[in-house]
């Protein structure tokens, strides 16, 4: 599945590859998940109370890409990841000279107090039928097939 738009004025080709793992020599530049709490919830964070964002981030030298998710969780939400799976990844063209890859997970998490120390300042957890009004992208193909496939079965 494809979509085709621009970021900064720049055409881009944002391509969602259920499943896909890249491999050691693909850049993968963004981890972030579905966050879903006991009750269903899925977990959105903020820098500023509008415009609201899985929680993920970059992954750090050294480090797997699940222990990048159960960071980001931690850092921006306050929340810690028990179980997680890949659903998949998307492959972003035309912002950098060789396409790169954001994976994307679902997770089950505990939220803690939240307690915000980096750059997301607000965390809310709303009902699946809420995030597509909080995120603008989850409205488009790509976007409602990642999270009909969260949703659709729960985390092993």
């Amino acid at each position: 599945m494809t979509e085709r738009g621009s970021w900064e004025g720049r055409p881009t080709v944002l391509t969602w590859l259920p499943g896909y793992q890249p491999s050691s020599g693909e850049a993968v530049t963004q981890i972030s998940g579905v966050c879903l709490t006991e009750e269903g919830r899925v977990v959105l964070v903020s820098e500023n109370g509008e415009t609201w964002s899985l929680p993920g981030g970059h992954p750090e030298a050294g480090e797997d890409w699940e222990a990048t998710l159960r960071r980001e969780g931690q850092e921006e939400a306050c929340a810690e990841v028990l179980a997680c799976r890949l659903l998949g990844a998307v492959r972003v063209e035309g912002l950098t000279p060789e396409p790169y890859f954001q994976l994307r997970y679902q997770a089950r998490v505990r939220l803690d107090v939240f307690t915000p120390v980096f750059e997301m300042r607000h965390r809310v957890a709303v009902s699946p039928t809420e995030v597509t009004r909080l995120l603008l992208w989850a409205a488009g193909p790509i976007g409602r097939a990642l999270l009909a496939d969260a949703l659709a079965q729960d985390v092993p």
